[in-house]
């Protein structure tokens, strides 16, 4: 919600990628697709890529019963394939330039942007969350509010403080005091 209008004010053409990883269901999948044209995006394309994850990852993962640090399943291996359908997307758009919402937290940065060099060396990488003095959650509610961008977080006030991303293998949390050391 944030990204689009931000792309487009610096003079970006928008165009927007959702991967469905398998942790959305449809009517989630359609709001997805109807905000994206609500916002102002050039064009939409979602990928469903639950069985490609299934098939390169998570069946490998249990043939080879190996668990991150011994405990848990490989959490992020869908980052690598958003990346890649992305990446997809961009050559068929003849653009040069990839741009993604990871937060300021640094991990999915690192993921989508290492993705993205290696699998098409010389890309322009937009990472907004680094690249903009917006960088909490509180500034960018401020941001949409002045931008009168309307927001349906899960964890305003009343609701959940976290932020889940959910996948075929987990569900992750951030926010508040998860984030505090």
């Amino acid at each position: 919600s944030f990204c689009i209008p931000y792309l487009q004010e610096r003079g970006w053409e928008v165009h927007t990628v959702f991967a469905d990883t398998g942790g959305v269901d449809a009517e989630e999948r359609a709001y997805i697709e109807q905000r994206a044209a609500e916002l102002g995006a050039a064009t939409h394309r979602t990928v469903d890529i639950a069985q490609p994850i299934w098939d390169s990852f998570v069946v490998p993962l249990i043939q080879a019963g190996q668990w991150y640090q011994g405990q848990y399943p490989l959490l992020v291996s869908d980052r690598y394939l958003i990346v890649e359908h992305s990446l997809k997307r961009c050559d068929e758009l003849g653009t040069r330039a990839f741009a993604h919402g990871c937060t300021g937290m640094g991990n999915d940065q690192v993921r989508f942007e290492l993705g993205a060099y290696a699998l098409k060396p010389g890309i322009k990488v937009i990472a907004p969350w680094r690249e903009w003095d917006l960088m909490s959650r509180e500034k960018l509610m401020a941001y949409a509010e002045t931008h009168g961008i309307e927001i349906d977080m899960k964890h305003k006030k009343g609701g959940s403080p976290y932020s889940m991303d959910a996948n075929l293998l987990h569900i992750s949390y951030e926010g508040r005091h998860l984030e505090d050391p």
